[in-house]
């Protein structure tokens, strides 16, 4: 007699339809397909340790969002934490064939069994395996044969000038035409006390900047006069985006017109636009519109500044807060030389570049060699501790349960119905665990030859590596010239507060052989150039190795 089964029940939409037009399938939701799949569990007398769904995510090689939960299923699979895995049909795990090949390979290797349009598959055996590829095709086909009618679709609508999509600021949808198609019309509802109206906003948004008037100029007064942005989609800080402003006088739409980049049906990487005279009312005439667009491309350098400096934009200034950025100080005297030094944007702070990284560098060497250096890359401190202690809690009440349904006390119904909130509970502590699950960098930082090949990394991913250790660095003011690591408060990833370099103890600070080493690392002349240390001939201010042990094993005694 095979065990009882121990089901992960998982459920996913791209996304749903509403009103009359919306099929039986556009509103079949994850609530929906879970209710389904809890009724097969009961019928097949399954035990549910964890129901998982993705509302909003596509499955198909269109996907711009990741899927979470479905990540979170693939853990549990390869932690062994289920023996099935059920889903309403193939397409609700995967639309990919590769990615699906991947999750069967997953599931073969601990022994999961998947179940989907009613039957189980085994991907140990060659013929489920066999039939289980065909159903991951014909996901991926289906996907792309609705991808193709969508852009069929998008290609007809452009070349008779109809509205795809949302309707621009300043627009809205109208009633359906005669042939039951979206229509756009003019959006004259008033948005302030004013009376201003998105089609008022927009003529005088793009007729300012035609005047030549600066962008930040017209944000600051939309924002003074609470005007609402376009579809709340600044609804966190309640103010305009530049970018949303800008492009407005890059949007034809306003002068009736479509143009629209057409790859459906061309040779890979061809591209042709479609222009055609728009069916909804223009907001704004052609010279007023070109206008706008003239001026804020004569302003365009066509440059892109490249990363020069690791701490720029992270690091901030201890008096207004605001990020640092690199410059370079010319001297008076010597015009030949300039050192490379952060400041902030009113100069309340300027300090030597190459001397505060350096500093930020040995603090990140020698947090990495702390005992408990796993432990603290797993952020989230008291809230990880708590989630696990949770987790287990949950997995000990389902263990009761399942026991008791085992012993026949009660029916796997009845075990389902019990059990799901302490498997909800279950699933939200995964979340958080799985949340401060250390980044992609994670590898980088246990790599003990990291002190080594440091100056090799580019300047982006050693930024991406800081950020993954240091919450924040802030500089402090100071009187002297030279560098002193007292005036530099850090604040460690899953640390209640910052950390300043004349508040550590000194006093017990215990030096290894070890220790000195990482900090007596030597990089050739090559490998300093490249991570943009070119030392002056002055020394250190005195015990900054000191503070920075302190300040790196803070807490660890």
């Amino acid at each position: 007699m095979r065990p009882a089964e121990k089901v992960i029940l998982y459920a996913r939409v791209s996304h749903i339809k509403q009103g009359p037009s919306a099929t039986v399938l556009d509103t079949r939701s994850t609530d929906q397909q879970l209710k389904s799949l809890r009724t097969v569990s009961n019928t097949q007398r399954w035990f549910v340790i964890a129901e998982l769904k993705d509302t909003g995510c596509s499955a198909s090689r269109f996907a711009v969002k990741d899927r979470q939960e479905f990540m979170m299923l693939k853990r549990l699979v390869r932690e062994g934490q289920a023996t099935l895995i059920a889903a309403w049909e193939v397409s609700r795990f995967e639309r990919v064939t590769s990615d699906w090949l991947e999750l069967i390979d997953a599931c073969a290797e601990v022994g999961v069994r998947l179940w989907y349009s009613g039957r189980i598959i085994d991907p140990r055996d060659s013929d489920d395996r066999w039939m289980a590829t065909v159903d991951g095709v014909g996901a991926e086909m289906e996907a792309g044969l609705v991808s193709d009618r969508a852009q069929r679709g998008i290609s007809g609508a452009a070349e008779e000038g109809r509205p795809h999509g949302r309707p621009p600021y300043g627009l809205k949808k109208g009633a359906p035409d005669g042939g039951n198609r979206p229509t756009w019309i003019i959006d004259d509802t008033a948005v302030t006390d004013a009376g201003d109206t998105p089609v008022m906003i927009v003529r005088e948004v793009i007729t300012r900047m035609s005047l030549g008037e600066s962008i930040k100029r017209i944000k600051d007064d939309l924002d003074g006069r609470k005007v609402p942005t376009p579809g709340g989609r600044q609804k966190a800080t309640g103010e305009w985006s530049r970018q949303t402003i800008r492009d407005m006088a890059f949007n034809v739409g306003y002068i009736g017109r479509v143009e629209r980049k057409i790859s459906y049906e061309l040779p890979r990487g061809e591209t042709q636009t479609v222009t055609a005279r728009a069916r909804w009312p223009r907001l704004i005439d052609d010279e007023t519109f070109y206008a706008a667009r003239a001026r804020l491309l004569s302003r365009q350098t066509g440059r892109v500044a490249a990363v020069k400096y690791v701490l720029a934009r992270f690091a901030r200034c201890g008096v207004c807060g605001e990020p640092v950025r690199g410059a370079r100080n010319v001297h008076r005297k010597r015009g030949d030389y300039a050192q490379e030094v952060y400041v902030c944007h009113s100069h309340h702070v300027s300090r030597s570049a190459w001397q505060l990284e350096k500093y930020v560098t040995m603090l990140l060497f020698l947090r990495l060699a702390r005992p408990d250096l796993a432990e603290l890359l797993t952020h989230g401190g008291t809230d990880i501790r708590e989630a696990i202690a949770e987790r287990d809690r949950a997995e000990s009440k389902i263990e009761e349960w399942r026991r008791a349904a085992e012993d026949g006390q009660i029916g796997p119904g009845e075990y389902n119905r019990f059990t799901r909130k302490w498997s909800d509970q279950r699933v939200q502590a995964e979340r958080v665990i799985a949340n401060a699950t250390p980044s992609t960098e994670y590898a980088v930082l246990l790599d003990p030859e990291l002190t080594r090949t440091w100056p090799e990394l580019g300047i982006e991913r050693r930024r991406a590596i800081l950020r993954t250790v240091f919450s924040s660095i802030v500089i402090e003011p100071q009187t002297k010239n030279r560098f002193d690591p007292r005036h530099v408060s850090v604040q460690w990833q899953g640390s209640d507060k910052p950390l300043r370099g004349d508040e550590v103890d000194t006093s017990a600070c215990v030096w290894t052989p070890e220790l000195r080493d990482i900090c007596n690392v030597q990089w050739t002349r090559e490998q300093r150039e490249k991570a943009g240390w070119l030392e002056p001939h002055y020394a250190w201010a005195a015990g900054w190795l000191d503070i920075a042990l302190i300040t790196a094993w803070d807490g660890l005694r």
